[in-house]
């Protein structure tokens, strides 16, 4: 065989490994392609599964609140059916478990402010709670700047020229809260300072009662001043109050010789709770919370939302 004839069978042969390679290359891509798509349609059908079963725990939530509400009379306490958890539940594909919890027994730092000016008992009692917990009550003025509509600093307070010089600079909300991990962004409130006041304090969407029930002991402790930590014991029984209402609550505070304890804005009544659902498909777990919001009238979800509240 001639010289000229090898080489030309060397150039067939490379072309036809060219040929193979990129066909296998294509064909790799189709597959992965292919992977892709089914791996994005398992996880749309595994999201879509699990929200509609979150969904499914609300609808339980739901029902059982409004079920408490139109037995109980509105009252709540730690011993409500609807608080205690639910027990993971086999559902296709994997199992369902939550748990409902009380949102207003704490401290509504959205009600600092209301009506064009500070709210008196809601600033009194924040800086009480304040003083309980050995914080600087100086984070009362600068709460009110942030949720203020105005861009003028109260005494101890900050507005915008504060957070400005800050870096990164941004600028006070002028408007109530959305969370409250938003106060981590009030100026003199770092980290430890907000894990000291997260257990007692809240930002609602809607002014409702403090339920006493749930109340901390700290909470309890700002109702008053004379309120010590000693009586603040017997009113807390341990957590475990269950007061059925307000004047039940005066009649102990009575029987402790504390007469005259502002009322305004307490209750025993929780009209915002909170479902966590875990979802877990396929060994995978799905995180969900709705914030609820309890009236007579009936139970209705107020927000939505996957993952941790």
């Amino acid at each position: 065989m001639s010289c000229r004839h090898r080489r030309q069978r060397g150039v067939a042969l490379l072309a036809a490994l060219l040929v193979v390679a990129l066909a296998t290359v294509l064909i790799a891509a189709m597959l992965d392609r292919g992977e892709q798509s089914r791996a994005r349609s398992r996880n749309s059908l595994r999201a879509e599964q699990t929200w509609q079963l979150a969904l499914g725990a609300e609808y339980w939530a739901l029902t059982q609140l409004d079920k408490d509400w139109n037995s109980a009379g509105g009252s709540d306490h730690y011993g409500e059916a609807w608080s205690l958890a639910i027990p993971p539940l086999p559902v296709p594909g994997g199992q369902l478990s939550g748990q409902v919890f009380d949102q207003t027994g704490c401290i509504d730092l959205n009600r600092l402010f209301a009506d064009g000016q500070p709210v008196g008992i809601q600033v009194r009692r924040f800086k009480r709670l304040l003083q309980v917990l050995k914080l600087n009550e100086n984070l009362a003025d600068r709460v009110i700047d942030w949720i203020d509509p105005d861009n003028a600093p109260r005494p101890q307070g900050a507005e915008d020229l504060a957070y400005l010089a800050q870096t990164p600079a941004y600028r006070s909300a002028n408007r109530p809260m959305a969370h409250i991990s938003e106060l981590r962004l009030v100026a003199g409130v770092d980290a430890k300072t907000y894990q000291t006041l997260r257990p007692h304090v809240c930002a609602l969407p809607e002014a409702v009662d403090l339920n006493l029930n749930f109340a901390s002991l700290a909470v309890w402790m700002s109702l008053d001043e004379r309120i010590t930590e000693s009586l603040a014991r017997q009113l807390w029984q341990d957590g475990k109050a269950s007061y059925d209402s307000w004047p039940a609550v005066e009649q102990a505070l009575l029987r402790l010789q504390l007469p005259a304890v502002a009322g305004e804005g307490l209750g025993t009544t929780s009209g915002f709770v909170l479902l966590r659902a875990e979802v877990d498909v396929d060994g995978l777990p799905f995180q969900y919370s709705a914030l609820i919001r309890r009236e007579q009238r009936g139970s209705q979800t107020w927000a939505r939302l996957r993952g941790a509240w």
